[in-house]
């Protein structure tokens, strides 16, 4: 049984099947709706099914949300009826994945979400995955959260998502919540989610001493304005590792040095913003190395109220699809975080 639910491109060639990719599969994204059940294009057929979703046992949509910054891909996914023909859904997560990827290569996870009775909604980020974008950048972190702002805008009324709203982000996606929680607390206003659960989350990179220097950022401005991408080996399972890197047609090949000076002055400001108790839950890869997980624990600490940390002694960093041996820990503080009882005690 692989540890993957991905499947080899070759296989929709051989199904007669088009293989998504990031130019031709978004035209053919309707706008969202939630008002009636959705029927998949070939081509969005051949994107579940690349990606496992097909596989879900639950009520799937999918489209765009236009904004004026962005053209976004939005999924949304609720449990089905149970035996006497009612849904039940406990909650909803707003699962956001980490840069360089995409919400598709997060079936695991949503699939553990499904069987806990919550809905779940998801998008990829701009310049990733099906949303429109310069190829894995970004201009300003704040656009991040003016991404969050339209799709929860878009969505805050559908009877698919129903309260609590929980949040769930992977590095990048980490990034995007704590940002939108300590905006928020500042602000003296709830934030959309209750609490949070933090996967290898980033506010600093490992190696991050240069980022702080003004001559190492005035060089990197007067570079390309991409560079190639490396694949790095950040976590354990083998298949995820070759898939991602050989057979992911939505897999971005550059990285855009602006999403890079755009980190920089995101984590300064993170830095200045004043603490909050909003409830977190982290989950940590100890053999990490593309954060600097250390120093990011305690600014967690610092900032918000760290209900749980989870270490993975032997997990990297890409812990969604680590090997299984490894991510089983996760397995008991998934669960855990769902169905947490929140205070509300904010500030």
């Amino acid at each position: 049984m692989p540890e993957i639910p991905f499947l080899n491109p070759n296989i929709l060639k051989q199904l007669d099947l088009p293989v998504p990719n990031r130019d031709t599969t978004p035209q053919v994204l309707s706008p969202l709706n939630l008002n009636h059940a959705f029927s998949p294009s070939v081509e969005l057929q051949a994107y579940r099914k690349l990606y496992g979703l097909h596989l879900l046992d639950c009520e799937h949509w999918q489209g765009f949300v236009q904004m004026p910054l962005f053209k976004l891909h939005v999924q949304v996914f609720q449990p089905k009826a149970n035996a006497e023909g009612k849904v039940v859904i406990k909650g909803t997560v707003f699962l956001l994945h980490g840069y360089l990827e995409h919400s598709g290569i997060y079936q695991p996870i949503i699939r553990e979400l499904l069987e806990q009775g919550f809905s779940v909604l998801t998008y990829d980020l701009p310049g990733h995955g099906l949303s429109d974008g310069s190829p894995a950048s970004i201009q300003d972190f704040d656009h991040y959260q003016r991404v969050l702002h339209a799709v929860y805008q878009y969505v805050k009324n559908a009877s698919q998502l129903p309260k609590p709203w929980l949040g769930i982000g992977q590095s990048t996606g980490g990034a995007i919540l704590m940002h939108h929680l300590l905006e928020f607390a500042e602000r003296r206003e709830n934030p959309y989610v209750e609490r949070v659960l933090l996967l290898s989350p980033l506010i600093r990179p490992a190696k991050s001493a240069w980022w702080h220097n003004s001559v190492g950022l005035g060089i990197i401005r007067r570079i390309k304005r991409q560079v190639p991408r490396h694949f790095r080996r950040n976590n354990h399972n083998p298949e995820f590792l070759r898939f991602v890197r050989l057979k992911d047609p939505l897999q971005p090949r550059m990285m855009g040095m602006d999403w890079i000076l755009a980190m920089s002055k995101w984590m300064q400001q993170m830095e200045e913003r004043p603490s909050c108790r909003i409830p977190v839950w982290l989950a940590q890869g100890a053999l990490d190395q593309t954060v600097d997980w250390r120093y990011n624990i305690e600014f967690i600490r610092q900032k918000f109220r760290l209900q749980t940390l989870l270490m993975l002694e032997e997990g990297s960093h890409q812990l969604i699809n680590e090997r299984a041996d490894i991510r089983a820990a996760l397995t008991g503080l998934i669960p855990a975080f769902l169905h947490a009882h929140s205070t509300g005690e904010y500030y």
